[in-house]
């Protein structure tokens, strides 16, 4: 399952409370961290407020996203691995 800069979008711009960006099913989804026990089975990727607290309120380019979407994909595949670098 690929994480891709939409799915940061979605996560960095929804109006869901406390949102959290899982994949759950096969799929991504963004819960409220309220509704997190519901999701059986779901992999947590990363909330909006780690990406804030990583790089600051600002707007990030396509590529940014990109690069972030690499990192949490790959994060999730193998999660043995360091922590992403994201743009700063």
């Amino acid at each position: 399952m690929a994480i891709t800069g939409r799915d940061i979008e979605r996560l960095l711009y929804t109006d869901t409370p406390d949102p959290i960006l899982v994949v759950h099913n096969g799929t991504t989804e963004i819960v409220a961290a309220a509704e997190l026990g519901s999701r059986l089975g779901a992999v947590v990727v990363c909330s909006r407020s780690e990406i804030l607290r990583r790089v600051g309120e600002r707007d990030l380019s396509e590529r940014d996203l990109a690069a972030m979407a690499s990192s949490l994909t790959a994060a999730i595949q193998d999660p043995d691995q360091q922590q992403p670098l994201w743009p700063a």
